[in-house]
């Protein structure tokens, strides 16, 4: 279903977006910009599951990122909708969103604008306060 909306999206937009399918573990991902790639996942209830790298994590103290982590996503109240996280490396923050009904391409492009809405915004304010 995902890959269906995914072909007639890019079709219907004529979007410069490179499409790569089945990238490593069933994703597709979205090359919106060199700093914008969104791997997008369909749920077993025909939802999706949008993730993508934040920012680099260069703090040394790790409960205090845990700690500003889960007050940011506390009500969803400064991530819009989005939830902050960590991949499985500690490397980078993560940027994720679960979408739990069924995809159509009007929603599906409502949630990619607010994705990257959510994103350029916290990218922004955490560039802002380094």
């Amino acid at each position: 279903m995902l890959e269906k909306i995914l072909k007639n999206f890019l079709v219907e937009h004529g979007t410069p977006f490179d499409f790569i399918k089945e990238t490593t573990g069933g994703y597709y991902l979205l090359n919106l910009s060199p700093d914008l790639k969104i791997e997008l996942r369909q749920l077993a209830n025909e939802g999706v599951f949008f993730r993508t790298n934040l920012f680099l994590f260069l703090i040394s103290e790790k409960e205090t990122a845990f700690k500003q982590l889960l007050e940011a996503n506390y009500l969803y109240q400064t991530t819009m909708g989005t939830v902050l996280g960590m991949d499985p490396n500690e490397k980078y923050i993560t940027l994720s969103q679960y979408v739990y009904t069924p995809m159509t391409k009007e929603l599906f492009w409502e949630t990619l604008e607010q994705f990257c809405n959510a994103w350029d915004y916290l990218k922004h304010n955490f560039e802002k306060k380094s």
